[in-house]
C-alpha cells in the first residue's frame, strides 16, 4: 500500500504541477488508477481519443473516457494507471502527456 500510495501522490502532484486548471481530478482513496477530465483551458476542449494517439507517439499510453461511458460521451475524460512505474517514470509521463495535451490546444 505504501509504494501505491507514493505513486498515487507522484501522479496527482505531477498533475498539479504540469497541468494546472487544464484538468480536473480527484486523488484516488483506492485503487489503481486516476480519472482525469480535460476541462477546456482557454475555451479549447481537448479530445482524449485524439489525445491517446499522439500520446503513444510520445511514450504515453492511457484509457480514453469513451471506453467506459455506455452512451459514447466522455470524450473529455482519462483514465491513467500508476500501478507500474516508478515516481520518476510517472512524473516524465505526465510531462510528456502535458505536451500532447498543449499541441493539441494549439491545433
Amino acid at each position: 500500500r505504501e509504494v501505491y500510495a507514493e505513486r498515487a501522490q507522484a501522479l496527482c502532484d505531477a498533475l498539479r504541477k504540469e497541468l494546472g486548471d487544464a484538468v480536473q481530478f480527484v486523488p484516488p482513496q483506492g485503487g489503481l488508477f486516476v480519472w482525469l477530465r480535460l476541462t477546456g483551458e482557454g475555451g479549447k476542449q481537448a479530445d482524449a481519443n485524439l489525445l491517446a494517439k499522439a500520446a503513444i507517439e510520445k511514450g504515453v499510453v492511457f484509457v480514453p473516457g469513451t471506453a467506459f461511458f455506455g452512451d459514447g460521451t466522455g470524450d473529455d475524460n482519462l483514465r491513467l494507471s500508476f500501478s507500474l512505474e516508478s515516481p520518476d517514470r510517472i512524473e516524465e509521463g505526465v510531462r510528456r502527456l502535458a505536451r500532447v495535451i498543449a499541441a493539441q490546444l494549439d491545433a
